[in-house]
Formats: structure tokens, C-alpha cells, sequence
């Protein structure tokens, strides 16, 4: 692995170490600041909105400035937003901070860098699921790192008459701006897919792919949307509101959810050479819809934290190999605009969510935005196999078999066409 995708995956680690800390200490700060669940939920969608907006400015700006730049810019922003968030007040302007720092209530990385990343990723790699899998594990790792160590500091915090909350959002703003030191050292190679006349980048971003990234953009927003609706802010919430737990619970609790979720990445990978990318997909997420749907089911905590940490086990087998599905569907010089176009999609998707999300939570049944979330994101499973099962990986024209996306030499069925 050369210096650039180190540097990436360190930045990745820096900004998904924040996330860890926000996803689980914002939502309990909204509510310590007075704002009903349904705020709160408000206040998350601007969050993810700001991010989607973000993802699409900055997938065409990179055609101009160059990804080095576009990443070192749009780094700034959950700085911006996290220092907005700890001087304003009220819900409209705790809505705007939000929305300028792009801030991710799902527990997944939003915003411009992980588009950027992805692209450079399969560009200095290639796309194959074994590459995005380590992607994924440097940023679920640091996920989880990041909400243990919320609940450490709450927990030290306790009986010492000071809050955990002005350190943990100013934690958040330090991994934003050391993520923005390390591609400040990006060589180059980078840049890789981006070479030729500005104006036709940023006119024609796609090319022959056009229609099946705006189809997996429309499915992937659907995921996203469920996602947003069972976002882990709301999961946090939630098991706040029903059982009464605080950060010193909470912290530990997500930090084994997403150490599950680390673990799972790698797995992905092995799973995918063998069935498939679309495969992997499908068939590992699916029981994880079915069981994110029983958690507000669980009459106790304990109960409803083993169902939520065996769900994360099995729940992000999806996400390397999404993105390398994603990579490997269209030609190299569409990596940028189609990471960019898919990323947003997800985002818009998970920023309608959390508004939903969060009237449901204390709703007819607690938890009831759980049980939602599962069902929309098992609709989802079902659709993209339908749709994509027979579409051969790989641009119009090309013949590569989408159900073994990298091949093993010597094993039936991985030979490519000419």
C-alpha cells in the first residue's frame, strides 16, 4: 500500500474517530439544551442535508481545484459546524450550524472527503472489495473508538459539576482539522482520473454509466433514508429515552456495536471473491434488517443491546462492497462524479430520516423508528438484487461477470471478454 493511501486511510481513522464521538454526544446535547425528540430529529436531518449538499459542491469542484484541494476545503466544515454548534442556540440556529458542518447522525461517514476518498481509493488500488474493506475497517474502528471514548470522558466528568459535552464537540473539531493536515502530504497520483479540460469535467461528469448510477443512487438514497430513520444517533436516543442510560452506558454500548461492525469488513471481503459482490450484499444485510426490527421489541436493556451488537456484526458486510461494486460498475474517469453523485444520494436519503426517526421514537410503540428502518431497508435488499442480479460489473461494453469481481486464476467462471 503506497504513501497516498495511507494518508488517506489516517484521515478516514481521524474524521470517523470524531463521528464516533458526535453520533453519540450530539443528540444527548440537543436534549440537554432543551429540544424535544422531534428537534432533535430536525436538527440531525440539517446535519445529513448539509453533508449531501456538500458531497455534490465538492464532486464538481474537484474537477477544477484538483481532490487535494477539495479535500483540504471541505475538511474546514465540521470544524465550522462544531464551534457554531457549541455558541448558538435554539433549534433554527442549532439546525444551521449543523447544516454547514455536515454533521453525520447515522454513525456513517457523509460529506465530500468520503466521496473524494473512495474515488482516489479505487484509482491507486483498483476497485476490488479487499481494498474498500480496509477502508471500511479503518473507519469502523475508529468509530468505535470515538463513542468509547465519549463515554470515558462522561464518565470522568461525572460529580466534578463539569459537563462532557464542550470537550467531546471540541474533540470533534480537532479530528476534522489533523484529517486536513494529512492531505495537505497527498502526492499527485491522486489526481489520477481528473486530467482533461475543466469545462467538460464539470459539464459531462458521467459518461456511459449515466443510467445505472442514477439508478443505484435512487436505491442506495432508499437504504440511506431507512438508515437515517434507525440512524445510531436515534439509536443512542432511544435507549436513553426507554431505559434511562446515560453516556458512560451509551459510549461503551456503541463502541461494541461498531467493533462488531470493524470485524465484519474483512469477512465482506472473503465472502464477496466467493458469491459475489451483489450477493454479499443482499444476503448479509437482509437478517440484519430483520434483526435492527426486533430491537424495540426487547422488554429490557441488556435484551435490546445484544440484538443491536449481532446486528452490527452482520450490518456493514454491505458497505465494502457497495463501494466496490459501485467503482468496479463504471469506467475510471466516472469514479469522482459517481462516487460524488452515489454518496450524495445516500446522504439526501439519510437526512429525511432522522426527522421521521424522530417522532417514532417515543411514539404508539418505543423504538418504532427501528422497526420502520428495518422493513424499508429489507424493501431495499430486495429491489437491487431484483434489478441488478443479470447486469453484468462493469461499464456498457464491458464483459466483466458481476458475481466474482475479482478473479482467482484457474476458478471456473472468473474469465473476462476482450
Amino acid at each position: 500500500m503506497g504513501r497516498d493511501a495511507r494518508l488517506i486511510l489516517g484521515s478516514r481513522s481521524l474524521r470517523m474517530l470524531g463521528v464516533g464521538v458526535m453520533v453519540v454526544t450530539l443528540p444527548l446535547y440537543l436534549a440537554r439544551v432543551g429540544l424535544s425528540a422531534l428537534e432533535v430529529g430536525s436538527v440531525l436531518t440539517c446535519g445529513m442535508a448539509g453533508g449531501a449538499v456538500a458531497t455534490l459542491a465538492f464532486g464538481r469542484a474537484a474537477g477544477v481545484l484538483g481532490r487535494r484541494t477539495a479535500l483540504k476545503i471541505a475538511a474546514l466544515a465540521p470544524a465550522i459546524g462544531a464551534v457554531l454548534i457549541l455558541t448558538q442556540s435554539g433549534v433554527a440556529l442549532l439546525a444551521l450550524a449543523a447544516f454547514i458542518g455536515g454533521v453525520s447522525a447515522s454513525g456513517q461517514d457523509v460529506g465530500p472527503p468520503q466521496a473524494l476518498e473512495q474515488a482516489a481509493i479505487a484509482d491507486l488500488l483498483g476497485p476490488g472489495a479487499r481494498r474498500f474493506a480496509w477502508y471500511g475497517l479503518a473507519g469502523s474502528l475508529s468509530l468505535a473508538v470515538g463513542s468509547l471514548l465519549a463515554g470515558a470522558v462522561a464518565a470522568a466528568s461525572q460529580g466534578r459539576g463539569t459537563g462532557p459535552y464542550l470537550p467531546l464537540i471540541t474533540l470533534y473539531a480537532a479530528t476534522s482539522l489533523a484529517a486536513c493536515g494529512l492531505y495537505a502530504f497527498l502526492g499527485t497520483a491522486v489526481e489520477s482520473d481528473a486530467a482533461g479540460p475543466a469545462k467538460m469535467r464539470i459539464r459531462s461528469p458521467l459518461g456511459p454509466s449515466r443510467r445505472r448510477v442514477r439508478e443505484l443512487a435512487a436505491l442506495y438514497s432508499l437504504d440511506a433514508m431507512a438508515g437515517g430513520v434507525g440512524a445510531q444517533s436515534l439509536v443512542a436516543y432511544y435507549f436513553h429515552v426507554r431505559f434511562g442510560l446515560q453516556l458512560d452506558v451509551l459510549g461503551p454500548l456503541l463502541f461494541l456495536a461498531n467493533l462488531a461492525a470493524a470485524g465484519s469488513q474483512l469477512v465482506a471481503a472473503t465472502l464477496a471473491e466467493r458469491f459475489g459482490l451483489l450477493r454479499t450484499m443482499v444476503f448479509t444485510h437482509l437478517p440484519s434488517d430483520v434483526l435492527l426490527a426486533l430491537v424495540p421489541l426487547m422488554p429490557w436493556w441488556p435484551l435490546a443491546a445484544a440484538l443491536l451488537v449481532s446486528r452490527q456484526s452482520i450490518s456493514q458486510m454491505d458497505v465494502p462492497t457497495r463501494q466496490a461494486y459501485t467503482m468496479a460498475m463504471v469506467t475510471p474517469a466516472e469514479r469522482t462524479a459517481t462516487a460524488s453523485a452515489t454518496g450524495a444520494a445516500r446522504t439526501v436519503g439519510a437526512a429525511v430520516g432522522p426527522v421521521f426517526g424522530g417522532s417514532l421514537v417515543m411514539g404508539v410503540l418505543p423504538g418504532l423508528n427501528l422497526l420502520v428502518a428495518g422493513a424499508v431497508k429489507a424493501a431495499y435488499d430486495l429491489a437491487l438484487y431484483r434489478r441488478f442480479k443479470s447486469v453484468p460489473l462493469g461499464h456498457p461494453g464491458s464483459a466483466v461477470v458481476m458475481e466474482v469481481p475479482e478473479p482467482t486464476p484457474g476458478r471456473p467462471g472468473t474469465e473476462t471478454g476482450p
